[in-house]
C-alpha cells in the first residue's frame, strides 16, 4: 500500500495531505490510499497548489468521473459562460452591478452539494484562486461521528424515514429573498451508508431538507430542528480558514458544509468541481 503522509484537522474531521502537487500524475495506489483517509475523515486538504482550470478539471478526473455543472442555461451568470463546463465560477465580483458567478455574498447554512438531485454529487473539489484577508471559511461536519453519537429517539425518529430536499439556486438559507426562481427537489433516505467503509450517516441539512415524508408537519419541524442543532455542534465540525491555492475535496454522501461571512468589499473567486455519483442514495442496513 502506497504511504501518503497526513495530518488530522480536528478529531473527526479533515486531513491535511502533504507532498501532493495535483498538478502531476498521481499513482492509482496512491489515490487509492488518499480515497481511504478521505473516506474515513470526509474532508481532505492539499495546500500550497498552482492550478488553471484545466488543471483542476484533470486533478478532480484522477478521482472518479468529473461531474458537470448542472445549473439550467437561464440561470447562468455571466461568468459561468467563460469558465471550463465543468467548474463553477463561485465569487462575489460584480460587472455593472451583478455577480458575475454564483452564491456571492455573506454566509451559508449547512447543506449538502446536490442533494435536492436525484442522484447527487458523491464530493466537491474547491479550489482557492483569490480569498478575502478574513472570513470567508467553510465549516464541515462529518455526519458518520454525528451519527454514532446521536441520541436513541432521534435515531428511531429518522431511521427507515424518508426527507424531501429542496434547493433554488443562490440560495443561502431557507427562504432566501435573494434566490432565484428554479427550484430542484428530490427525496432521499434520512440516513444513508457510505458505501466505501458501510458507516451510517445522518442525510439531513438545514438548508435544503424541507419535511420527513409521511409525518405531521409540526412533529417534522421539531425532529429536524434538534437534528440540526446536533450536527452542527462543534465536537463534530472542522472550519477551514483558506489560504491562496489550497484545494479541499469533501464527502457529499457523509458531511455537511458551510460558509461564514466575509467583508463585502473584498474579492472572493473561488473554482468548484464535483465527482459523479452512479447510483441514487440508498437506504440504511
Amino acid at each position: 500500500m502506497a504511504k501518503v503522509e497526513y495530518r488530522k484537522l480536528s478529531q473527526h474531521t479533515g486531513a491535511e495531505i502533504l507532498g501532493i502537487d495535483l498538478n502531476q500524475q498521481i499513482p492509482q495506489e496512491t489515490i487509492r490510499e488518499i480515497w481511504r483517509i478521505f473516506v474515513d475523515h470526509t474532508v481532505v486538504l492539499f495546500r500550497g497548489q498552482t492550478l488553471e482550470q484545466p488543471d483542476l478539471v484533470r486533478a478532480t478526473s484522477q478521482f472518479g468521473e468529473c461531474g458537470e455543472y448542472d445549473r439550467p442555461a437561464a440561470f447562468h451568470t455571466s461568468g459561468q459562460k467563460k469558465v471550463l463546463p465543468q467548474i463553477m465560477l463561485i465569487t462575489n465580483i460584480r460587472e455593472n452591478g451583478e455577480p458575475i458567478g454564483s452564491l456571492p455574498d455573506g454566509e451559508m447554512w449547512f447543506h449538502h452539494d446536490t442533494i435536492h438531485r436525484k442522484v447527487p454529487h458523491k464530493a466537491t473539489l474547491l479550489y482557492s484562486v483569490e480569498i478575502p484577508s478574513w472570513g470567508g471559511n467553510t465549516a464541515f461536519s462529518n455526519l458518520m461521528a454525528a451519527w454514532d453519537a446521536l441520541p436513541a429517539d432521534l435515531k428511531k425518529a429518522i431511521e427507515g424515514r424518508q426527507v424531501y430536499n429542496a434547493f433554488n439556486y443562490g440560495s443561502t438559507k431557507k427562504g432566501d429573498p435573494n434566490a432565484v426562481a428554479a427550484r430542484s427537489h428530490a427525496v432521499h433516505p434520512a440516513v444513508r451508508v457510505c458505501p466505501d467503509n458501510g458507516r451510517k450517516a445522518i442525510y439531513i441539512d438545514r438548508l435544503m431538507s424541507q419535511n420527513i415524508v409521511d409525518m405531521p408537519e409540526a412533529e417534522s419541524e421539531a425532529i429536524l430542528s434538534r437534528i440540526y442543532d446536533f450536527i452542527e455542534r462543534d465536537e463534530f465540525c472542522y472550519d477551514h480558514v483558506w489560504k491562496k491555492g489550497d484545494v479541499l475535496m469533501w464527502d457529499n454522501r457523509t458531511s455537511i458544509h458551510a460558509r461564514r461571512d466575509f467583508p463585502a468589499d473584498q474579492v472572493r473567486l473561488m473554482w468548484r468541481t464535483t465527482l459523479a455519483d452512479t447510483v441514487a442514495p440508498y437506504w440504511a442496513a
